[in-house]
């Protein structure tokens, strides 16, 4: 996987050592949507690849819980009221409005970690910031950024291409000390270890101390600050982040220029797009729960690995995509396809084996809603056990496409040449084809009788589910049985 090795050889001669963290964050304020796996799946995949190689390497994980409440997602406008009160304010000191968990941050950080686990994903180490400013962590970056303002906002005027006024102090943000807000609040000097202010919410003016720890970096001074004292060797972001002007521009200057110090080995990830449109936790757009729903988390998972990590990902919420998706994994896993960023993807993924695929097994069972004969008939217990809740999810849903919905039926045919096919067919089948064999019998047997393709097809659909649409014949055939289609296709062409 040429993107992965890329990232791990720039890792290892930039960084030198037998040791490496690996660091990602996100910032808590809404459920999570197919595009924030990102933060989590690229990091522990090089993760692993550097201990593939021998080398000691660790996934820590920031939860940033500091940042401001901004916006209310559209998943939670039921609770607009109660909430909108709090906008502005810390996600750390924003009431979880389920009340399970202490804060809002708190609950939506536990539904990340639990949305981690179930990948199979579990960081060395998970950090809150509103912990790490609490213990004191930022204390002498702000010292460092106020001593060395000038050269500060010189690199942030550089980066961000815009120009800050003379008596800009915008690198820290205090919490204001009577409505709580920290999005509106205006630094107007640093003296010592005071930090004057006022709020533009609610007019208050006032001072904090540096070690009162109610204030927070700008996220262009904060990101390179707890890369240095995390010792994070390699960190990624999205477009946004890495883009010409973005905050990795601000923060390889701060490491280089104030610090000191090398920056991190940084890597961009592209969009992960749903039907052609950028996610959105605010929005609702990309909703994880409904995909997991449907998809197992290793395809899922495949699906973002498999492309080069700087592409921007199409996922589409349709039946027939994510038949593919299930079946293209499937084929990797048994070898049938050998492309070898494929391969890898599938390792990275959890390296699952299903012999069964997802669509036999929809169709299995639609007809006998009875797993333990699915399991039998497929002779594949574990892609049944692995897959079982998604394919009931997919009937329950009406998600199945039109043509693997099956309800065994018994049909007429009237056409004679469509007989003559259903009766030639049936004297070709055995019990102990599997369902390729039978679904090339098909071919075979319309093409002697002269009868095309897709008449044919047609014609074993009516006899056996009495529509003219339906799975591939042979699945069909084989997961009916046999002798069953066989009574069917004489049952259809018999004048009673």
């Amino acid at each position: 996987m040429e993107w992965l090795n890329k990232i791990v050889d720039e890792i290892i001669k930039k960084r030198g050592g037998r040791a490496f963290v690996v660091a990602s964050g996100l910032t808590t304020s809404g459920p999570a949507h197919l595009g924030t796996l990102s933060e989590f799946i690229y990091p522990y995949s090089i993760v692993q690849e550097l201990r593939r190689r021998g080398y000691d390497a660790e996934f820590v994980f920031v939860a940033d819980i500091m940042d401001a409440f901004d916006d209310i997602p559209q998943t939670l406008k039921d609770k607009e009221e109660e909430l909108k009160k709090h906008l502005g304010k810390p996600l750390a000191e924003v009431p979880d409005p389920y009340g399970c968990h202490e804060s809002y941050g708190e609950h939506f950080l536990a539904e990340f970690l639990e949305l981690m686990d179930k990948f199979g994903i579990k960081p060395d180490e998970v950090l809150r910031a509103s912990e790490l400013y609490a213990q004191g962590w930022y204390d002498d970056y702000l010292r460092l950024f106020v001593e060395q303002r000038d050269k500060v906002k010189k690199i942030m005027e550089e980066t961000a291409m815009r120009k800050l006024p003379d008596d800009w102090w915008g690198f820290v943000k205090p919490i204001c000390e009577k409505c709580g807000r920290i999005d509106k609040t205006v630094v107007k000097k640093v003296e010592g270890d005071k930090i004057y202010y006022k709020c533009e919410a609610c007019g208050h003016e006032g001072a904090v101390e540096v070690s009162s720890h109610r204030w927070k970096l700008a996220w262009r001074l904060d990101w390179p600050s707890r890369q240095d004292f995390l010792g994070v060797d390699a960190e990624g972001g999205g477009v946004d982040h890495f883009t010409k002007g973005g905050s990795w521009d601000t923060a390889k200057r701060i490491h280089k220029e104030v610090f000191g110090k090398e920056p991190p080995v940084g890597f961009r990830y592209g969009f992960v797009l749903m039907n052609g449109k950028k996610m959105s936790k605010s929005k609702g757009i990309g909703a994880l729960h409904e995909i997991m729903a449907l998809l197992h988390p290793s395809v899922i998972m495949y699906f973002i690995l498999k492309h080069d990590i700087k592409e921007n990902k199409n996922f589409k919420m349709d039946p027939r995509f994510l038949m593919q998706l299930y079946e293209e994994y499937r084929r990797v896993a048994l070898g049938e396809d050998e492309d070898p960023k494929r391969r890898r993807a599938w390792e990275l993924s959890g390296g699952r084996v299903w012999r069964a695929g997802f669509a036999d097994l929809l169709v299995y069972y639609q007809i006998y809603r009875d797993w333990k004969k699915v399991g039998e008939l497929t002779g594949d217990p574990q892609a049944v056990k692995d897959l079982a809740p998604y394919v009931e999810e997919w009937v329950k849903r009406g998600f199945v496409p039109e043509e693997y919905e099956v309800t065994v039926k018994q049909g007429k045919v009237s056409d004679p040449k469509g007989c003559e096919f259903l009766r030639a067919l049936a004297e070709e089948l055995r019990e102990d084809m599997d369902a390729v064999e039978i679904h090339n019998k098909v071919y075979e047997v319309a093409k002697k009788v002269g009868l095309s393709p897709k008449d044919a097809f047609k014609f074993v659909y009516k006899a056996l589910l009495d529509k003219e649409r339906g799975p591939r014949a042979g699945r069909l055939i084989k997961a009916i049985g046999v002798r069953k289609a066989k009574e069917m296709f004489e049952k259809a062409c018999s004048p009673t």
